[in-house]
């Protein structure tokens, strides 16, 4: 399996309905100049539908329980970094996104799909729609304006600055020359080891020999305990909980971004009621309505005030 790249800069489930709004055609990835952004739900793409307002967001249809996973592909002949965040933290920290953070790198044509939270170069824990209580922003303490957010900033590279290395220059035979640098070497190395062991060489090896240079049990990192099992109750709104475990390596690599993002691309998930609430998915057919819930709340099929 290839690994993902991470960029070692610090400073730095549901289906989408099948008919698709009257007003707004469905995109099966968004369009951009630098990466294309889709979203695969239990394995399958789903469409992302424009928001009406002409703001360039694209809204997806959630599920509880199903998992996701973000897949974003290089368009260029670059390398790129690229910042997810999910429900407004980042995908590979976990902590609140405020400017350039821990990213992904692709290189030129590449792709990922990014499927969980990162919690080791090693594994993820999948990404999962849940309700919005019971989500790992809230869980953390972490819960923002950014819910229901799927967030890609792209990022180009910082050109690294071309140094002039010259050749070697021989001035007479160089084999002549490095067995004359041998012997000056080994005088030194031997007048090193003439000279008596210093105070601080005699405290090093008596703080080695009592044990204190060993590392603290502090640096090997906190434990990280199991999540619990159950969850609350549904409520109205969609989060990205803590899932299942899963192996997906990843390997660091020196990326040093420019400072401010390229490109953005951002998604929003929601229930279908929310969908259609806003307009992105049409009303269901007059068939598919329920009702005896209409009757019972006085919906239609009763006679209504008059107008004046």
């Amino acid at each position: 399996m290839r690994a993902a790249l991470i960029s070692a800069f610090l400073g730095t489930a549901g289906l989408v309905a099948a008919v698709p709004a009257s007003a707004h055609s469905p995109y099966w990835e968004s369009p951009g100049s630098l990466v294309s952004v889709s979203v695969e739900v239990e394995g399958r793409d789903v469409a992302l539908y424009p928001a009406p307002d002409g703001s360039g967001r694209f809204y997806l249809e959630a599920n509880e329980g199903a998992r996701y996973a973000v897949r974003i592909a290089n368009r260029t002949h670059e390398r790129l970094g690229v910042v997810l965040t999910v429900d407004g933290l980042n995908a590979i920290s976990g902590g609140l996104e405020r400017g350039v953070g821990r990213m992904y790198v692709l290189n030129a044509w590449d792709s990922a799909s990014v499927k969980g939270w990162r919690t080791s170069l090693a594994d993820i824990r999948r990404f999962t729609f849940v309700d919005e209580r019971a989500s790992y922003a809230a869980r953390s303490g972490k819960a923002n304006s950014k819910m229901g957010w799927i967030e890609v900033a792209v990022y180009r590279e910082r050109p690294r600055p071309w140094v002039y290395q010259p050749g070697p220059v021989y001035r007479t035979d160089p084999y002549e020359e490095s067995g004359a640098r041998d012997q000056a070497g080994e005088r030194t190395a031997d007048a090193e080891d003439a000279q008596p062991p210093s105070e601080a060489d005699r405290a090093g090896k008596a703080g080695r020999a009592d044990g204190r240079d060993r590392p603290s049990a502090r640096a090997e990192g906190p434990v990280m305990k199991a999540p619990p099992s159950t969850a609350p109750p549904a409520g109205g709104y969609p989060g990205t909980g803590w899932g299942a475990r899963e192996d997906d390596p990843a390997m660091l690599v020196d990326f040093e971004p420019q400072s401010s993002p390229a490109e953005r691309v951002t998604l929003r998930y929601e229930y279908a009621s929310a969908l259609r609430a806003l307009g992105i998915l049409p009303a269901p057919p007059w068939w598919a309505r329920d009702r005896l819930r209409e009757r019972d709340s006085g919906a239609t099929g009763f006679a209504k005030p008059p107008r004046w």
